[in-house]
């Protein structure tokens, strides 16, 4: 077996052969990897250069490929592959006989100490600390735990599936009460934005009742206001444009009614807060109706 590693070895790193494995003219076996150290050692950077084989110096051209254009030797990559295998396989096999053998004695496994129930060698029962201890047979006590193991095996099962099917079931459960929890809560939600939808329209048309109301009251003033902005300049146009003093006075005295009823009369709009809306006189209003 140590032969057979020598030859799957690569020359240059001395480890078995990373694929791909590249063949030169001489017959040589090297990693790819390797090669391509050995190319950056002698210097040799272009597709056409050329190297010394690192083991018999013969000379290698490359011949416009480069590395690439080496041959793959594809037989030692499918014998390395077995061979890792078997080798893989020796281990896990020496793993496991190493795992039957007293680390204290070197000596096989062949009992099973009752008293602190772990596998003992017979070195062990005779001269070591399981001196005074019960013993059995290591295939008596490996059919009878395996037997003892299996039934527990199906306890653990059977408890395992009880508890999973309990679980689905409380999930089941669980999701179901979250469905009809959202039900109600859309049910009741639907019912509160039908009674918000009503308020609202119901304080809408409380404010577009009172906006139309204002609104034509102030329209009222505006007219008034316009009628004395004619007013003043009707005044104001006599003042500046009379002939005489009799056509001012005959004048005069039309525009004398006209002057003390506006004087006199009350100016709605010194009031503001009766003209204003505020959503405290939309709510408060149609809380009293």
């Amino acid at each position: 077996m140590e032969t057979l590693r020598q030859t799957l070895s690569c020359p240059v790193c001395l480890e078995l052969f990373t694929p791909p494995v590249l063949v030169l003219s001489g017959a040589h076996n090297f990693c790819k990897q390797c090669l391509e150290e050995i190319l950056l050692q002698q210097n040799c950077h272009h597709i056409n250069g050329f190297f010394h084989c690192p083991l018999c110096r013969k000379v290698i051209y490359l011949r416009g490929r480069g590395i690439v254009g080496l041959l793959r030797n594809s037989l030692v990559e499918s014998i390395l592959e077995k061979f890792k295998y078997e080798l893989e396989k020796m281990c896990t096999q020496e793993k496991r006989q190493l795992t039957q053998i007293c680390e204290e004695h070197g000596e096989n496994m062949n009992l099973v100490c009752l008293t602190d129930d772990e596998p003992i060698c017979a070195i062990c029962k005779l001269f070591g600390k399981q001196e005074d201890h019960n013993v059995a047979k290591i295939p008596e006590a490996y059919n009878a735990r395996k037997k003892a193991f299996i039934k527990k095996l199906h306890l653990v099962h059977k408890k395992s599936e009880e508890a999973r099917k309990e679980t689905e079931k409380l999930i089941n459960e669980l999701t179901a009460g979250a469905t009809d929890t959202k039900v109600m809560i859309d049910a009741v939600g639907t019912g509160l934005l039908k009674d918000i939808c009503y308020r609202m329209a119901e304080l809408q048309a409380k404010l577009h009742h009172d906006y139309s109301t204002k609104l034509e009251k102030l329209q009222v003033i505006a007219n008034e206001a316009e009628a004395s902005g004619q007013l003043y300049q009707q005044m104001e146009t006599l003042l500046e444009q009379h002939e005489n003093s009799v056509q001012f006075l005959q004048e005069d005295k039309k525009f004398k009614e006209k002057i003390e009823k506006v004087l006199e009369g009350k100016a709605s709009y010194q009031d503001p807060p009766k003209h204003k809306i505020s959503i405290n006189s939309i709510l408060k209003s149609s809380s009293e109706n």
